[in-house]
């Protein structure tokens, strides 16, 4: 089974996309921060990591630089510039919220 990692700290979002992904088939794990991330989950052994940008602490994009693992990253404030960024540093994706 996939495992899957959410890092989101809006408790509503992160409890859908939990939800959503659990009714898929995949294992869930979630996280409210980067440092939440790194202290509680084993991040190289999660198939995905899915991450907002904005986090407390850190942004969301630090995790590909602390794992191997495919990271994600998910926002509600979109730009091409945060994009580019994002995918430059090594994300697999990039999404904007809300979506679908």
């Amino acid at each position: 089974m996939k495992q899957i990692l959410i890092v989101e700290d809006e408790d509503i979002i992160r409890g859908a996309l939990r939800r959503l992904l659990e009714r898929n088939g995949f294992l869930v794990s979630e996280a409210r921060s980067v440092k939440d991330a790194c202290d509680n989950q084993k991040l190289d052994e999660m198939d995905v990591i899915i991450s907002d940008l904005r986090l407390p602490g850190a942004p969301g994009t630090d995790l590909i630089r602390l794992t191997t693992t495919p990271v994600l990253i998910m926002t509600s404030y979109a730009s091409l510039r945060s994009a580019i960024d994002s995918m430059k540093i090594g994300a697999v994706d990039y999404i904007s919220k809300p979506f679908e």
